[in-house]
This record gives C-alpha cells, sequence and structure tokens, in this order.
C-alpha cells in the first residue's frame, strides 16, 4: 500500500499557487490617478510575471513577456537554440524575450521555482502538468509530441536484484516521482500486467533523492527517466521495463504558466516553430546537437553513450500544437492518476492544454 503519510507530505512541500499575471503599468497609474500605492502594486505585478517595468501597453502588437525556460542543458534542440541565441532574436521580433533558467532535470522538482516565477516554463511530460494542476500551479500544455522509441525511460532494479519482470514488483517498494512521470510509467506497466496499484508501495521521492536511495538498497526499484535513468543503467541496474514498451501516452510535452500563454500567445508559436524547425535538421544532423557547451564533465556524453544520445537525437518526435488525438492521450494519463489516488480531483483536458493559435488568433482579431 501506498505510505499515504510520506506521500502526503511529498505533496504538501509542492502545494504552491503559482504567480498571477498583471501589466497595469506605472505610466497608467499617474494618468488615471490612481496614487502611489496602486503604482506600488503595479511594478510588483510585472516584477512577478517577468515583464520589463513599466513595458506593458506600451502600443505594440504583441504584449511584453519574459519566458523563463527551465535550462535544456548540455545536448538537444533547446541547447543549440541557446547557445547560437536564435530564441533571442526571434522573439524580439514579437516583443518577447527567453531566460534560461538552472533547473533541476525533472519538471515535478522545480516547483519551488515555479511557485516564485523563477520558472514559468518548461520542456517536459504530460504527467508533471497534470500533477502541477493538482498542486495549483496553473501550467498549461502548449505543444506535445508524438510516442518515442527512444529507451530513455523506465523501471530498473539494483545490480544483483531478483527483480527481473513486472510481476516481480508485487509487495516491493518502488521510487517514483509522485504524481509525474516516474509514477505514471509504474501505473501503467502495472495496469498493462493486470496487476492492482495498490499491491506495490509506491515511495515518493524525486529523483536527485531517489538516486542516493536506490544506491544504497533502501528502495527495491525506481520508475525514472533521462539522466537518472542512464546513469542507473551505465552503473548496471537492470532493467524491468523500457517506457517504450509500454504503450505510454506520456510523451513529451511543453509547457507554461496559462497567463503568460494567453497574454502573448504569438511568443510561444514562435518558440515552438523554432524547435519544430530544429528537430528537422536534428534527425539529419544529430551530431550537432550534442556536448553544446561542454564535451567534459558530467554533463558530457562520450564512447557508447554519446552513440546513444546521437540516435535517441535521430528518433526524437516533432512537437506540435495539441490535437483531438493528442488531447485523449492526455485525458488517459490524468484518469490514470485520478483512478489510483496520484491526484485528487479529476482535471479535464481544457484544464491542461492552451491552444496558442486559437488565442493567436482571438487576439488578432481584437
Amino acid at each position: 500500500m501506498v505510505d499515504r503519510g510520506v506521500a502526503k507530505r511529498n505533496r504538501a512541500g509542492s502545494r504552491e499557487s503559482l504567480q498571477t499575471w498583471r501589466w497595469a503599468p506605472v505610466a497608467l497609474c499617474f494618468l488615471f490617478l490612481l496614487g502611489s500605492a496602486s503604482c506600488r502594486n503595479s511594478s510588483a505585478a510585472e516584477r512577478e510575471q517577468g515583464l520589463p517595468s513599466g513595458s506593458a501597453g506600451a502600443g505594440t502588437a504583441h504584449d511584453a513577456i519574459v519566458i523563463r525556460f527551465s535550462d535544456p542543458g548540455n545536448s538537444g534542440v533547446l541547447a543549440y537554440a541557446k547557445r547560437n541565441g536564435i530564441l533571442e532574436k526571434e522573439l524580439a521580433k514579437v516583443n518577447a524575450k527567453i531566460e534560461w533558467v538552472p533547473a533541476a532535470g525533472a519538471f515535478s522538482a522545480n516547483f519551488e521555482a515555479m511557485n516564485s516565477g523563477a520558472i514559468n516554463a518548461s520542456g517536459g511530460a504530460i504527467s508533471p502538468i497534470i500533477g502541477a494542476l493538482s498542486h495549483h500551479l496553473d501550467f498549461k500544455i502548449f505543444a506535445i509530441g508524438d510516442p518515442s522509441d527512444a529507451r530513455e525511460a523506465g523501471i530498473v532494479s539494483p545490480a544483483g536484484s531478483p527483480l527481473k519482470k513486472v510481476e516481480d514488483l508485487v509487495g516491493k517498494r518502488v521510487a517514483v516521482n509522485w504524481a509525474a512521470h516516474g509514477d505514471y510509467l509504474l501505473l501503467k506497466a502495472l495496469a498493462n500486467h493486470g496487476i492492482s496499484a495498490d499491491k506495490v508501495s509506491r515511495v515518493p521521492i524525486q529523483p536527485p533523492d531517489a538516486a542516493a536511495a536506490f544506491a544504497t538498497g533502501k528502495i527495491d526499484a525506481w520508475s525514472t527517466f533521462g539522466v537518472f535513468f542512464e546513469t542507473a543503467i551505465k552503473n548496471g541496474a537492470n532493467v524491468i521495463a523500457y517506457e517504450s514498451q509500454l504503450d505510454s501516452d506520456d510523451v513529451t510535452v511543453s509547457a507554461a504558466n496559462a497567463a503568460l500563454l494567453a497574454k502573448n500567445p504569438t511568443a510561444f508559436q514562435v518558440l515552438l516553430k523554432v524547435e519544430q524547425d530544429l528537430s528537422r535538421e536534428a534527425r539529419e544532423h544529430p551530431e550537432r546537437f550534442q556536448n553544446l557547451f561542454t564535451d567534459k564533465g558530467p554533463t558530457a556524453v562520450s564512447g557508447d553513450r554519446l552513440a546513444i544520445s546521437i540516435r535517441e537525437t535521430q528518433v526524437t518526435p516533432t512537437q506540435r500544437v495539441p490535437t483531438a488525438a493528442d488531447k485523449q492521450r492526455v485525458a488517459n494519463v490524468a484518469k490514470i492518476f485520478f483512478d489510483n489516488k496520484s491526484i485528487d480531483r479529476a482535471i479535464g483536458v481544457d484544464e491542461i492544454v492552451f491552444d496558442i493559435d486559437a488565442a493567436a488568433q482571438a487576439k488578432a482579431a481584437k
């Protein structure tokens, strides 16, 4: 059974309300004689949303915003865009800026930064966006990809462990980042094998802490992804299941604060277009998208790991504005979470997905 006390404490640590955006400029405060107190409130609101002070309502076609995106690391299309200043140039055309913010390697590990406004946009998967909404962080998905054949996520057991298949997990303690990608992968694997989730003890630990628990034998298995998954395998972990074997609906997405998306949806159309263009180039020349800032140290890859990274880059799906089929995937992830008490309320698709194309058209029509 789930350790509900641990789960409650884990969720409570991430229960926050992300800032809402208000943009009344300082100049208008004086113009309408709202008083010095209102002016101070306006400036504070601008700082909260990442807008240059007094910049909103300046008569431009697009409202000024600053996208504070979680740092993409040392490889991939957004890291390539960062190194070459591509988004800085393109976003400037629509009155937007981008800042790259150092972040943990899991969306669900960044709630504190999102709560403070340090991060207002990020890549991730469907699941942590739903988890964020259940914690009152108003992020929405604005772009989504297809399932990938890349083997970069799954369930592992320590080297030498007798746990080799999903059925072996019954009665065991499995680390997951609750209401996020690791949690989803475990629930999906169990469902695929007809095993009730209450037959396994889900231990809610964020990936950086779970790595230590896994290495010291404090957990029996770990459902994880990305560099955490790769490192575990490199250290001899057994792969119980790869995500690519699970018929997973929890695909890669891009998400941002809902108020920021509504403020300047065109900026996010630009961001998506850059990602799409670079994804096509990455499939043709994947070697160009590796070790973009350093070829040494823990963030660099070489040898077999570099070869694997190149192959994974070749099959990384290009994202798009969510379609009806994509929304069904989102609904499937939300349902498995609600059915298994990972979240405490049902969340509808319209609460999770934001249509940047429709929003941009609506603003242009005004």
